[in-house]
């Protein structure tokens, strides 16, 4: 487990969140699944994407590759909202690629 109690400070309660995060992530990865990053969050005051940073970061460390891109639009003004920072969140994350769907099988895409 990538994410263990040495690394953790603080409560119980925060090292068993990260035992469930890993359990989550490592599903996800064992069965081929992705995750989405969604810029959505970056126009409200959390100011980050969701999932954050830090899962992003631990999807990657995990061995996770699949990362679509989405931005919740729901309006005009807000279609791929902030897009132009994904680049950058990914590869802070640890990305080289993002992923695009064609007929239901993944197509990885060079970040520039």
């Amino acid at each position: 487990n990538i994410i263990s109690s040495k690394t953790l400070k603080g409560s119980e309660t925060e090292k068993n969140l990260y035992d469930f995060l890993y359990a989550i992530l490592h599903t996800l990865i064992t069965n081929g699944k992705g995750i989405e990053l969604n810029t959505a969050g970056l126009r409200y005051s959390t100011a980050q994407t969701n999932p954050s940073p830090f899962i992003l970061r631990r999807y990657r460390e995990l061995g996770g590759e699949i990362i679509t891109v989405g931005s919740d639009a729901h309006a005009p003004e807000y279609l791929a909202y902030s897009f132009g920072r994904i680049p950058v969140i990914l590869k802070e994350a640890g990305f080289r690629y993002y992923t695009e769907f064609r007929a239901r099988k993944p197509e990885f895409k060079k970040l520039y």
